[in-house]
């Protein structure tokens, strides 16, 4: 009895410190904690529901914790146009071909004028052809400028047919590279690898994820967010859709935001306010939670 005992002792307080420990799963000692988070995420998911009900359009949307099994989703299995979402795909493979020695990012590429995509934003718009950029350099105005012509050229350098094969392996299966489609869960999917450092090793991983932060266009999810907080996301935009998608990290708290939209007619700026109301409700409901 009393090894039984001392077994049992040991095990609680196993539990107890594995609780402080995000690399440990969570064990719920008492149901009413249980109770009380899922009481959260339920109350949190109505709050996020109000918030589209009255807005144009349709949404995808997925949270979740990377720390805490705390999720909830609104269509987030729908596909959705992903417009420059689908940039993170193809510079995700990139990074993982580097990683694996089939791609060095300083290989340089000289941009031809075939290449030139002139529409949307970033830096070759404007530029004549024949410019020499490195993969990484490209990598980088892809994600932070939303540049068409550095994640054509990437695109074109792997092959779109190589990226849609890497990502299914990655479980993304209902992300479609060649028409441009996606839903929320893929790319949290995504973005939970690459912040787990499982697309790169550690140090290019903190060099990815910079291009995915102060980007050019910080208009939705980081709009309304509490200074200090660290986003690293993309946006994306197709007629009659408005996106955004990233990790925001507020102090120990990590969470995935994902919205995709549809059909909102003439209403981006409207679109826009409301990914960035759902994305401060979510935060502040952690911050009183605190």
């Amino acid at each position: 009895m009393r090894k039984l005992f001392a077994v049992i002792v040991y095990t609680l307080i196993m539990l107890l410190i594995g609780r402080n420990l995000t690399i440990l799963p969570r064990f719920y000692l008492f149901t009413t904690e249980q109770q009380e988070q899922d009481k959260f995420v339920t109350n949190l998911k109505q709050d996020v529901v109000k918030i589209v009900k009255s807005a144009p359009g349709n949404y995808g949307i997925y949270f979740a914790d990377l720390n805490d099994p705390e999720e909830f989703g609104i269509n987030e299995k729908q596909m959705f146009t992903a417009a420059s979402v689908n940039k993170v795909p193809i510079v995700a493979v990139l990074y993982y071909l580097d990683r694996i020695g089939k791609i060095n990012l300083n290989e340089k590429i000289t941009i031809q004028k075939e290449d030139i995509q002139s529409y949307g934003t970033g830096t070759f718009g404007t530029q004549q052809p024949g410019s020499v950029y490195s993969l990484k350099t490209l990598a980088k105005l892809a994600l932070k400028q939303s540049d068409n012509t550095a994640a054509h050229v990437l695109a074109k350098r792997i092959g779109m047919p190589f990226i849609q094969k890497t990502i299914d392996v990655w479980g993304l299966k209902q992300t479609d590279m060649e028409n441009n489609q996606t839903t929320t869960y893929d790319m949290y999917l995504l973005f939970k690898k690459i912040y787990n450092s499982e697309i790169t090793n550690q140090a290019k991983t903190v060099e990815l994820l910079g291009f995915l932060t102060n980007t050019d266009i910080e208009d939705r999810l980081p709009a309304l967010l509490p200074s200090g907080t660290i986003i690293y996301h993309k946006t994306g935009d197709a007629l009659g859709a408005v996106n955004d998608v990233g990790i925001v990290r507020n102090g120990d708290k990590v969470f995935f935001i994902g919205v995709l939209t549809s059909d909102i007619g003439d209403k981006e700026a409207e679109t826009k306010q409301t990914i960035a109301k759902i994305a401060k409700n979510i935060a502040d409901a952690y911050g009183k939670r605190d």
